[in-house]
Parts: structure tokens; C-alpha cells; sequence
């Protein structure tokens, strides 16, 4: 029987990937169980017959879950320095790490930083250079003045905005988290951005390893990197 054959070690399941993984062995064990268990019954019982329907609902139901996870819940299948950098953004929860895994991180974030500088002094794009009409900006629906920034966001013409922050609290201050990912015309855009919408620090963070849309997160949580002069 296919449940004798695998064999899932609990311990061994240490990365929230690796729990998906283990999950679809489950579906395979759990279906499997229930065709087998099946075929030795009568073929004309009601025992029989639920059991090959379970099996078969089984599949579509476990799937689209797995779905959801990928979709919805995706940042919580990330490495844990990469989610905890997602969470410090984006809540206002405190975050721990060791030591080792913080320079790993930085290092890697480093060198990601450096190819995409080498990519673009190599093979310039005209349409690198994103207008601040076209940023996706979040804005912490925490902040006092929520209202008022969206507002004057959308008289300068930016409508991706999106709201974070629920259930976190206000911000201690008043930080815009700029993606490391914008050029430095983008940059520099940004922070006269900050700057119009009365903050007074930012800094930067990697929307692409913590899987968010957002270029620019109003009110972050982060610590506060550099000063708006």
C-alpha cells in the first residue's frame, strides 16, 4: 500500500514549504486509503460507493486549499528571515533572528543588489524609469492623517493604493519604506514624495523576497534608515 511507502519523519519538517510538501503525501496516503478500502467491500454497498466519492472530492477540495496557500497566505511559506523582514514592514509585531541568519541575509540582499546595478549599466532600459503616477504605494491605516495622504496621493495622480497595518497599531515613527528594487531617478522621486507628505525618515526594504506589491509602504514599521533634509 502506498501508505506503507512513504514515510513522512516530523522532525525532519522544519520549513512551512516543507509542510506543504508533507500535506500532499498526505493526500495521496489519505486517497489511496480510501480506494483501497473500497475495493474490498461489495461492490454494490453504500460503504463502498462513499468511499470511492470521498476519494474523488478529496482531491479538489485539498487542491484548492493549496491553492489558497500560494495565492492569499504565500508570504507565510517564505524562509524566516525573509518573512520576518515582511513582517517588521508590514506589523508592527517584534521580530527575533539569530545572528547568523541576519548576515546570510544581508550578504544575499547585497549581492541581489549589486547584479541588478550591473544589469542595468550594461543593457540600459528607456523604460526602466517608473513616473511616480505609476508606483503602488501602501499607506498604514494607522496613521492619523490616512485620509488626508491618500488623498493628496491621488491628486498627484497615483491610484494604486493599497492599506496595511491592521490590528498592529500606529507606527513609533514616521517612516516611508522605498523598494531597493527602484532606480535612482525612482528613489529620488520617492523621498520628494515623503518628503511633500510630511515624513521625515525612510528607508528600504525587498518588496520581491517579502512577495509584496508594494514599491512604497507609507508609515512603516521598519527603523528609521536615513533623514529627509
Amino acid at each position: 500500500m502506498l501508505m506503507n511507502q512513504e514515510n513522512v519523519r516530523p522532525e525532519k519538517i522544519t520549513k512551512p514549504i516543507q509542510l506543504l510538501g508533507a500535506w500532499l503525501v498526505g493526500l495521496l496516503s489519505i486517497s489511496s486509503s480510501f480506494l483501497v478500502a473500497a475495493t474490498k467491500m461489495p461492490s454494490n454497498s453504500w460503504e463502498s460507493s462513499i468511499l470511492v466519492i470521498a476519494a474523488i472530492l478529496n482531491v479538489p477540495i485539498f487542491l484548492g486549499a493549496v491553492f489558497l496557500l500560494q495565492t492569499k497566505f504565500r508570504p507565510e511559506l517564505q524562509e524566516d528571515s525573509y518573512y520576518s523582514t515582511y513582517l517588521s514592514q508590514k506589523t508592527n509585531k517584534p521580530i527575533i533572528i539569530n545572528k547568523r541568519e541576519t548576515n546570510f541575509y544581508e550578504l544575499e540582499k547585497k549581492l541581489e543588489h549589486i547584479e541588478l546595478k550591473l544589469e542595468k549599466s550594461i543593457t540600459p532600459r528607456t523604460d526602466d524609469f517608473k513616473m511616480k503616477e505609476n508606483f503602488f504605494i501602501g499607506i498604514n491605516e494607522n496613521l492619523d492623517n490616512y485620509e488626508k495622504i491618500k488623498e493628496k496621493l491621488i491628486s498627484e495622480g497615483i491610484l494604486r493604493i493599497s492599506k496595511f497595518g491592521s490590528y498592529a497599531g500606529k507606527p513609533e515613527k514616521n517612516v516611508v519604506a522605498i523598494s531597493g528594487y527602484l532606480s535612482k531617478e525612482e528613489t529620488n522621486e520617492a523621498i520628494q514624495l515623503a518628503k511633500e507628505l510630511g515624513f521625515k525618515h525612510y528607508s528600504f526594504f525587498d518588496n520581491k523576497e517579502e512577495e509584496t506589491r508594494e514599491d512604497i509602504l507609507v508609515g512603516a514599521y521598519g527603523s528609521a534608515e536615513f533623514d529627509i533634509l
